[in-house]
């Protein structure tokens, strides 16, 4: 790795196109991970979507830390080495990758056993939900130290500029869902308790045989970063942790966001916990899709700032939050139109499908500005600019946790959506507008 990146001064059209197709396939693929779960467990009935719901947010959270914040600033950091033609840097980092990983898996595993019944408990009254969240919870998180380190050794080839072997991993991941989930969930009865268990014991079995394909592509000789134990430097985990806690700062205050509309909208309802669920899963699911595009941009927008060229990385990150912005607003657009898309395919109680549907009408065509404030994080995090993106996402949480004051059971529920969207536009708004005269000026 004696020259700069292939990324520094490579057509940026065909380059982005290269890199992010991968990238949102692979995204797609994460994606659909989640809807293949719910269309596992609506057969069972509304107690199990709402149980999923309760746990989902904690896993998206994990996914969040180790391959969006922590796994975003690897990939930024692995970026602007490789732009620097900085070899030994390049390996350091891969070797600190998997130290955080292992370290970050078994705290958020203790974590979750101990603060997530107080979580379940606080969102629904119903103890039937609280212990089936409980039970999957229980049996997830022993594994989850696999999810954070395949996510993080993909975090390094993503950084690399290698987009099409971390959607392998995550074609490997659905693939083995699938088939497990079909072989142990039952679909002809209503045991609550054995269709939990299988669905937990289905993502573990998913999440070890994702690892296994990482390693095996983190490990190949072509593999131009390489393990090296030696090549650890102090000063590169204290760097990528700095702007990871930074990072991570901002995905925290997106899934307690989720937690606290989780809680405002229990106050009408199980039928509308699970309904709202169902369209936050959606929300929470288009993270990894802004991802896909968040991903390339990282990769190139590092390169450039790694090869001394800041303004042409200001540049070509702002063509491609405009990019995200536009195929996510195309979506929530779609979605707003024609809810049953979504709602139809994961819910089965037509209750909860319409009250889903009623959220997606409200909430969904904000998608765009969902886009705007996430598209700027990403590339914030080839640039190290994360300030702004993280205020956004305070200024969001506080819009929407100011319905705690006053929605009560006799509340409108429209008013508590349209709270909801108005934090969005604000969060896409703020981040925009800062980047724009301010960081990137």
């Amino acid at each position: 790795m004696t020259n700069t990146s292939a990324l520094v001064g490579a057509p940026l059209l065909s380059t982005m196109t290269r890199l992010a197709v991968p990238g949102v396939i692979g995204a797609l693929l994460f994606s659909t991970l989640g809807l293949i779960e719910a269309s596992f467990l609506r057969h069972t009935g509304t107690d199990a979507l709402a149980a999923i719901a309760l746990v989902f947010p904690l896993i998206i959270l994990c996914a969040m830390f180790s391959a969006g914040a922590i796994g975003g600033a690897v990939s930024g950091r692995t970026a602007r080495a490789i732009g620097a033609g900085d070899e030994n840097e390049a390996s350091s980092i891969l070797v600190c990758a998997v130290f955080i990983s292992l370290l970050g898996g078994l705290l958020s595993w203790i974590l979750v056993v101990q603060f997530g019944p107080n979580l379940y408990a606080y969102a629904t009254n119903s103890e039937t939900v609280q212990q089936a969240a409980q039970q999957y919870a229980a049996m997830l998180f022993p594994a989850i130290t696999a999810f954070w380190l395949l996510n993080m050794l993909c975090s390094v080839l993503r950084g690399g500029g290698d987009m099409v072997r971390p959607a392998v991993v995550a074609a490997v991941m659905l693939v083995a869902y699938f088939v497990l989930a079909s072989a142990t969930i039952p679909t002809e009865t209503n045991d609550l308790q054995a269709t939990i268990q299988a669905a937990a014991l289905s993502m573990v079995g998913a999440y070890l045989l994702s690892l296994l394909a990482a390693l095996f592509f983190i490990a190949q000789k072509r593999q131009p970063i390489r393990f090296r134990l030696s090549a650890f430097r102090w000063q590169t985990l204290r760097s990528i942790l700095r702007q990871g806690l930074v990072a991570s700062s901002q995905s925290v205050m997106t899934v307690t966001y989720a937690l606290v509309t989780t809680a405002l909208f229990s106050r009408f309802g199980t039928d509308w916990l699970a309904g709202y669920g169902l369209a936050v899963r959606l929300e929470l699911i288009m993270v990894p899709i802004i991802f896909g595009i968040g991903a390339s941009l990282i990769a190139i927008v590092g390169a450039y700032v790694g090869a001394g060229q800041r303004e042409k990385a200001i540049s070509i990150a702002w063509r491609g939050i405009w990019i995200n912005a536009a195929l996510i607003g195309v979506l929530g657009l779609l979605l707003s139109l024609f809810p049953t898309l979504w709602c139809g395919v994961v819910g089965s109680d037509a209750t909860v499908i319409a009250h889903c549907s009623q959220s997606l009408k409200i909430i969904a065509p904000t998608y765009a500005f969902f886009a705007l404030g996430l598209g700027g994080y990403f590339a914030s995090q080839g640039l190290d600019t994360l300030k702004y993106p993280v205020l956004g996402s305070l200024l969001r949480l506080a819009t929407v946790s100011s319905g705690l004051l006053w929605v009560a059971s006799t509340s409108s529920v429209e008013s508590v959506l349209y709270l909801t969207a108005f934090a969005v536009v604000l969060y896409g708004v703020f981040v925009i507008a800062m980047l724009k005269f301010r960081a990137w000026r």
